[in-house]
Protein backbone atom coordinates (compact mmCIF):
# COMPACT_ATOMS: atom_id res chain seq x y z
CA UNK A 1 0.00 0.00 0.00
CA UNK A 2 1.60 3.19 -0.84
CA UNK A 3 2.34 5.85 1.65
CA UNK A 4 -0.20 8.47 0.86
CA UNK A 5 -3.09 5.54 1.05
CA UNK A 6 -1.83 4.40 4.62
CA UNK A 7 -1.70 7.96 6.38
CA UNK A 8 -5.04 8.85 4.53
CA UNK A 9 -6.85 5.48 6.17
CA UNK A 10 -5.18 6.55 9.19
CA UNK A 11 -6.05 10.43 9.51
CA UNK A 12 -9.87 9.40 7.96
CA UNK A 13 -10.33 6.18 11.12
CA UNK A 14 -8.90 9.04 13.59
CA UNK A 15 -11.29 11.66 12.26
CA UNK A 16 -14.12 9.25 12.69
CA UNK A 17 -12.90 8.44 16.08
CA UNK A 18 -13.46 12.03 17.36
CA UNK A 19 -16.84 12.53 15.66
CA UNK A 20 -17.75 9.55 17.40
CA UNK A 21 -16.70 10.69 20.95
CA UNK A 22 -17.63 14.73 20.02
CA UNK A 23 -21.43 12.66 18.82
CA UNK A 24 -21.39 10.95 22.26
CA UNK A 25 -20.86 13.78 24.41
CA UNK A 26 -23.53 15.19 22.21
CA UNK A 27 -26.42 12.96 22.99
CA UNK A 28 -25.40 12.65 26.22
CA UNK A 29 -24.85 16.74 27.29
CA UNK A 30 -21.74 16.75 27.96
CA UNK A 31 -19.02 18.71 26.61
CA UNK A 32 -18.94 19.16 22.88
CA UNK A 33 -15.61 20.98 22.21
CA UNK A 34 -13.96 18.90 19.11
CA UNK A 35 -10.65 20.09 20.62
CA UNK A 36 -11.11 18.61 23.80
CA UNK A 37 -12.11 15.34 22.33
CA UNK A 38 -9.21 15.30 19.70
CA UNK A 39 -6.74 15.66 23.01
CA UNK A 40 -8.62 12.73 24.73
CA UNK A 41 -8.28 10.77 21.66
CA UNK A 42 -4.98 11.19 21.00
CA UNK A 43 -3.65 10.99 24.08
CA UNK A 44 -5.41 8.61 25.85
CA UNK A 45 -7.53 6.48 23.13
CA UNK A 46 -5.22 6.30 20.08
CA UNK A 47 -3.73 2.67 19.05
CA UNK A 48 -0.62 2.02 20.35
CA UNK A 49 2.64 0.73 17.87
CA UNK A 50 6.29 1.96 17.62
CA UNK A 51 7.88 4.54 15.19
CA UNK A 52 9.66 1.72 13.79
CA UNK A 53 6.23 -0.25 12.97
CA UNK A 54 4.75 3.44 11.41
CA UNK A 55 8.26 3.25 9.19
CA UNK A 56 7.76 0.00 8.09
CA UNK A 57 3.77 0.72 6.87
CA UNK A 58 5.20 3.09 4.85
CA UNK A 59 7.46 0.47 2.83
CA UNK A 60 10.46 1.79 4.91
CA UNK A 61 12.94 -0.54 6.42
CA UNK A 62 15.85 1.17 7.87
CA UNK A 63 19.02 -0.38 7.90
CA UNK A 64 20.60 -2.12 10.82
CA UNK A 65 23.42 0.13 12.06
CA UNK A 66 25.39 -3.31 11.52
CA UNK A 67 25.29 -3.19 7.96
CA UNK A 68 26.43 0.59 7.69
CA UNK A 69 29.80 1.65 7.43
CA UNK A 70 31.09 5.24 7.55
CA UNK A 71 30.54 6.07 3.64
CA UNK A 72 26.49 4.82 3.66
CA UNK A 73 25.96 6.33 7.31
CA UNK A 74 25.72 9.96 6.57
CA UNK A 75 22.53 8.53 3.62
CA UNK A 76 20.89 6.47 5.97
CA UNK A 77 20.95 9.02 8.72
CA UNK A 78 19.35 11.66 5.81
CA UNK A 79 16.61 8.85 4.50
CA UNK A 80 15.87 7.99 7.90
CA UNK A 81 14.86 12.21 9.11
CA UNK A 82 13.09 12.43 5.77
CA UNK A 83 10.75 8.94 6.20
CA UNK A 84 10.11 10.09 9.85
CA UNK A 85 9.49 13.92 8.76
CA UNK A 86 6.94 12.57 6.53
CA UNK A 87 4.85 10.77 9.40
CA UNK A 88 5.37 14.09 11.31
CA UNK A 89 7.93 12.87 13.36
CA UNK A 90 10.95 15.53 13.93
CA UNK A 91 14.18 15.32 15.97
CA UNK A 92 16.40 17.77 17.59
CA UNK A 93 19.16 18.47 19.93
CA UNK A 94 21.18 15.50 18.38
CA UNK A 95 24.64 17.03 17.65
CA UNK A 96 26.01 16.15 20.62
CA UNK A 97 26.12 12.38 19.38
CA UNK A 98 28.71 11.04 16.52
CA UNK A 99 26.60 9.93 13.49
CA UNK A 100 27.19 6.36 14.81
CA UNK A 101 25.48 6.89 18.03
CA UNK A 102 23.06 8.74 16.97
CA UNK A 103 21.79 6.61 14.49
CA UNK A 104 22.19 3.63 16.70
CA UNK A 105 20.14 5.19 19.87
CA UNK A 106 17.48 5.72 17.21
CA UNK A 107 17.96 1.92 15.94
CA UNK A 108 18.21 0.31 19.36
CA UNK A 109 15.91 2.24 21.47
CA UNK A 110 14.00 5.34 20.43
CA UNK A 111 12.31 4.06 17.21
CA UNK A 112 10.90 0.60 18.80
CA UNK A 113 9.29 2.54 22.19
CA UNK A 114 5.69 2.47 22.29
CA UNK A 115 4.14 5.56 21.07
CA UNK A 116 0.24 6.68 20.37
CA UNK A 117 -0.35 6.16 16.47
CA UNK A 118 -1.24 9.33 14.84
CA UNK A 119 -1.21 10.29 11.34
CA UNK A 120 0.68 13.81 10.49
CA UNK A 121 -2.19 16.23 10.15
CA UNK A 122 -2.05 20.05 11.42
CA UNK A 123 -1.61 20.27 14.93
CA UNK A 124 0.02 16.66 15.09
CA UNK A 125 3.92 16.48 15.63
CA UNK A 126 5.67 14.13 17.37
CA UNK A 127 9.35 15.20 19.02
CA UNK A 128 12.51 13.08 19.49
CA UNK A 129 14.60 14.75 21.56
CA UNK A 130 17.41 13.30 21.69
CA UNK A 131 19.27 15.64 24.40
CA UNK A 132 16.99 14.76 27.40
CA UNK A 133 18.34 13.56 30.30
CA UNK A 134 21.42 15.38 28.89
CA UNK A 135 24.02 17.48 31.40
CA UNK A 136 23.20 21.23 29.18
CA UNK A 137 27.59 21.43 29.03
CA UNK A 138 27.23 17.98 27.34
CA UNK A 139 24.82 19.66 24.69
CA UNK A 140 26.24 22.62 23.85
CA UNK A 141 29.69 21.19 22.27
CA UNK A 142 28.82 19.00 19.42
CA UNK A 143 30.43 15.66 19.40
CA UNK A 144 33.69 15.60 16.50
CA UNK A 145 32.31 18.86 14.98
CA UNK A 146 28.69 17.75 13.75
CA UNK A 147 25.75 20.04 12.89
CA UNK A 148 23.68 17.81 12.43
CA UNK A 149 20.31 19.73 13.83
CA UNK A 150 21.02 22.19 11.06
CA UNK A 151 19.94 19.86 8.68
CA UNK A 152 17.19 18.09 10.16
CA UNK A 153 13.67 18.43 9.05
CA UNK A 154 11.66 20.63 10.56
CA UNK A 155 7.74 20.55 10.92
CA UNK A 156 7.63 24.43 9.57
CA UNK A 157 9.55 23.71 6.04
CA UNK A 158 7.26 23.65 3.28
CA UNK A 159 8.24 20.37 2.47
CA UNK A 160 6.90 18.40 5.73
CA UNK A 161 3.71 21.17 6.69
CA UNK A 162 0.73 19.63 6.86
CA UNK A 163 -1.80 21.82 5.36
CA UNK A 164 -4.81 22.97 7.18
CA UNK A 165 -7.96 21.27 6.14
CA UNK A 166 -11.59 22.10 6.58
CA UNK A 167 -12.70 22.89 10.38
CA UNK A 168 -14.88 20.83 12.10
CA UNK A 169 -18.24 21.62 13.27
CA UNK A 170 -19.26 21.38 16.68
CA UNK A 171 -22.98 19.80 17.24
CA UNK A 172 -25.38 22.87 17.82
CA UNK A 173 -27.09 23.30 21.32
CA UNK A 174 -30.52 22.36 21.28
Amino acid sequence: MRMTNVLEQKRLARERAIDGLVAQACAKGGCEDRLYWTLVWDLEMAPITTNMKQLEEIGHIPASPSQLDSASLPKAIRELSERLASLGIFMMRTDHLPDFEFYDRLMRHVLVEEVRDLPPSEGVVEWIDLGAGELSEDLESAADGVQRDASLPTPDHPRWRVQKGDSKKMCKSA
